[in-house]
C-alpha cells in the first residue's frame, strides 16, 4: 500500500462576507463561500451562482458542499492538488446534474452553472484552483498580486492585443466567461503547477466578480494590508457597495500564521506596489506613485453572466484582427493617393505626424516576469496595468434576464 502523505495543519486566520449588493433585482444572494480544515491543509473556497435566482444559488451552494465532501472522502496518499483539482471536477458534475433552470439566463441553454475559486493552505505551500472569473490576490509585504487569470471572453481579446486592460472592465461582453462549472460534462480546471510560498502575515484574497468589478488592486491592497481580516473584509464590501454594488459580493480573506518557504514553491509578479520605499522591490524607480481609485461610472444597462464558447472567441478575434489590418491598409492607400504618405505602421522604425502626447505624469511599477515553470502561461498569469490611469470597472453582472450566448 502506498504510504500516506504526512500534512502539517497550517494555522489561519481567516474572515468571510457575503453581501447580496444595491440591485433591488439582486437580493437574492447567487453567490457562496466558506472555509474548512481538512487533511490536507486549509481550504478556503468562492463560489458565483448563475442560472436565475434560484438556479445559481442552488448551482454555488451545490458546488461548495461537493469540493468539501470530496476532501472528507479522498485517501490521505493524494496530493494536495490532485484532491483540490479533482474536487472542482466532482462539483462540475454534481452541478451538471442539476439539469436546466426553468428560469431565464445562466449558462448555455439556461442551464445552472457557477465560478468557483479555491486556495489551500499546507505546510509545503498554497495550491490555487479555479474555474470563471472569481479571482484569488495575494497580498505580500506591501504589495498585491493577482494570482488567477479570468476566464473571460475579454480577457482572451487583452491576451489577443485587441483591449488594453482599462477598455476590458467596459467592454459590452465583460459578462461573458468561457468557463463554469454545469455546462459540459467535463471542465477544464486552472490549477497552479506548483505551490506559492508564502510567509506569516500574507494575506490571500478571494473574492466573486461583483467585488473585483468594484475595487482596483490599489483598494485591495490598501485595506487588506492596514486591518485585521474580519475588518478588511467588512471594509471591502463596504466600498464595493459604496461604488454601485450591481451585483453580489463574496470575499474570502485568508492570512497563515506561519511561514511555507517550500523549495518548490514559485513566485508571482506585483500587481501593485505599496508606498512603503523599504517594501519596493529594487527594480521599482524612486518615487512610484500608486493612483488613488476613482468610483467606476454606473452600467449603461444591466447584464446577465453568460458562458460563450471559445471556437467562438478564436473567430471574432480573428475577424478583429482582419478588420484592423484592412483599416491600415486603406489609411496606406488613401495617404498615397494624396502624396502625404507618412511610414506605414508596419515599417520598422514608424513615425506619425501630429502633435506630441504629453508624457504620463505618474508612474506604475515595472512587472518583472514570471519564473520558469511558475505559472501555466495558457491559464495563470499576474495581472499587469498597461494604462497610466486606473483600471475603472464600470460593468456588473446584473440581472440574470438575458437570453444565453450561443
Amino acid at each position: 500500500m502506498p504510504a500516506e502523505t504526512e500534512i502539517t495543519l497550517p494555522a489561519v486566520d481567516v474572515a468571510e462576507r457575503s453581501d447580496p449588493g444595491r440591485d433591488p433585482s439582486k437580493q437574492i444572494n447567487e453567490d457562496a463561500c466558506g472555509h474548512r480544515e481538512t487533511r490536507f491543509g486549509f481550504l478556503a473556497v468562492v463560489c458565483d451562482g448563475m442560472g436565475g435566482h434560484v438556479g445559481g444559488r442552488e448551482a454555488s451552494t451545490a458546488a461548495l458542499a461537493t469540493i468539501f465532501e470530496a476532501f472528507e472522502q479522498a485517501p490521505s496518499s493524494a496530493s494536495p492538488r490532485e484532491v483540490l483539482r479533482d474536487a472542482i471536477r466532482l462539483a462540475n458534475v454534481r452541478v451538471r446534474g442539476l439539469g436546466v433552470s426553468s428560469e431565464q439566463g445562466g449558462g448555455a441553454g439556461g442551464r445552472p452553472g457557477s465560478t468557483v475559486v479555491t486556495v489551500l493552505i499546507h505546510a509545503g505551500g498554497t495550491e490555487v484552483a479555479h474555474v470563471g472569473d472569481s479571482r484569488v490576490y495575494l497580498v505580500q509585504q506591501g504589495q498585491v498580486f493577482q494570482i488567477t487569470r479570468d476566464h473571460s471572453m475579454v480577457q482572451e481579446m487583452v491576451d489577443a492585443k485587441i483591449l488594453s486592460q482599462s477598455q476590458a472592465s467596459a467592454h459590452p461582453d465583460a459578462n461573458k466567461i468561457t468557463r463554469a462549472l454545469g455546462i459540459d460534462d467535463d471542465v477544464e480546471v486552472s490549477v497552479r503547477p506548483q505551490p506559492l510560498a508564502h510567509v506569516a502575515g500574507d494575506t490571500f484574497v478571494l473574492c466573486s466578480d461583483g467585488l473585483s468589478d468594484m475595487l482596483e488592486p490599489a483598494d485591495i491592497l490598501r485595506i487588506v494590508s492596514g486591518d485585521p481580516p474580519a475588518q478588511a473584509a467588512g471594509k471591502l464590501v463596504d466600498l464595493a457597495n459604496a461604488r454601485g454594488g450591481y451585483d453580489n459580493i463574496t470575499v474570502v480573506l485568508a492570512r497563515p500564521r506561519t511561514s511555507a518557504p517550500s523549495a518548490g514553491a514559485g513566485g508571482v509578479s506585483p500587481t501593485v506596489v505599496g508606498d512603503n520605499p523599504t517594501l519596493r522591490p529594487p527594480a521599482v524607480p524612486p518615487g512610484l506613485v500608486i493612483i488613488p481609485a476613482a468610483p467606476p461610472p454606473a452600467p449603461a444597462s444591466v447584464r446577465a453572466k453568460r458562458v460563450v464558447s471559445p471556437s467562438l472567441i478564436a473567430g471574432l478575434v480573428l475577424a478583429a484582427i482582419g478588420v484592423a489590418i484592412a483599416v491600415a491598409m486603406l489609411a496606406i492607400h488613401a495617404a498615397d493617393r494624396g502624396g502625404k504618405r507618412t511610414a506605414s505602421p508596419f515599417d520598422a522604425g514608424s513615425i506619425t505626424t501630429g502633435p506630441a502626447r504629453p508624457s504620463a505624469s505618474v508612474l506604475l511599477a515595472p512587472v518583472a516576469p514570471p519564473a520558469p515553470g511558475d505559472v501555466d502561461a495558457a491559464d495563470l498569469q499576474p495581472l499587469v496595468p498597461v494604462d497610466s490611469a486606473p483600471v475603472r470597472h464600470s460593468r456588473a453582472k446584473p440581472s440574470d434576464g438575458a437570453s444565453p450566448a450561443p
